[in-house]
């Protein structure tokens, strides 16, 4: 809020948009990286006690300073039920179906669920094609060529757009993936990440991404 009521000084800023890159719930299966006693609560318990009063709270707050407040929701890896279970089957899913119905009621909010690996979010003109990322197989730290390479394809199949926006590899990280696109890859929530400093060798920084996206100039 900090950052949008110094711009107001010079231009109005109505319009929140909300990127949720999945990752916010942890599963309960192997499959999730997860072994019983590494969790201190189940994921039904992370939804209702811990995600959706702290994330409604958030954007009630927020609220109050946009007119509206659009999100889109994707969900992640982490959030699986299984690999037996279908796709849809995924704890970050349900936690969007539970802020949705907590926030049908009120006005200038709208959240949108996408429940295929990626999709693109279209703002101010300007397409962001945004999607987890575990895809990507990590090797030894961040996979930047097959990442890379996998924009590249994905630019082509989608018809082209200007940004990537991703999550899952719990490192922020911003980069010109071609002289076109642009990556922003979110940070975590949280610090003292093992999964980070296990998979890519460093720890991570509680840290996400905040900009504005102009008419004009894109991000």
């Amino acid at each position: 809020m900090l950052i949008a009521n110094l711009h107001r000084n010079m231009y109005p800023i109505n319009n929140l948009r909300i990127l949720m890159l999945g990752d916010n719930i942890q599963g309960e299966n192997p499959y999730q990286g997860s072994k019983l006693g590494d969790v201190s609560m189940g994921a039904r318990d992370q939804i209702t006690k811990l995600a959706l009063p702290a994330l409604t709270t958030l954007i009630l707050s927020l609220k109050q300073q946009y007119e509206t407040i659009e999100i889109d929701c994707f969900p992640g890896n982490h959030g699986r039920y299984g690999k037996e279970a279908p796709e849809t089957s995924n704890w970050d899913i349900f936690l969007y179906d539970c802020m949705k119905a907590t926030l049908a009621n009120i006005s200038g909010i709208k959240l949108n669920t996408h429940t295929e690996f990626g999709s693109i979010v279209t703002i101010e003109g300007f397409r962001f094609f945004c999607f987890h990322g575990d895809e990507i197989n990590i090797s030894n730290g961040i996979p930047l060529f097959a990442l890379t390479r996998r924009i590249n394809t994905w630019y082509q199949q989608f018809n082209s757009f200007d940004y990537a926006i991703c999550g899952h590899f719990h490192k922020y990280l911003n980069d010109e993936t071609s002289t076109k696109v642009e990556l922003f890859m979110n940070g975590t929530l949280v610090s003292d990440d093992s999964w980070a400093l296990k998979k890519i060798g460093i720890g991570s920084t509680p840290s996400q991404w905040t900009f504005g996206v102009h008419k004009r100039n894109g991000v």
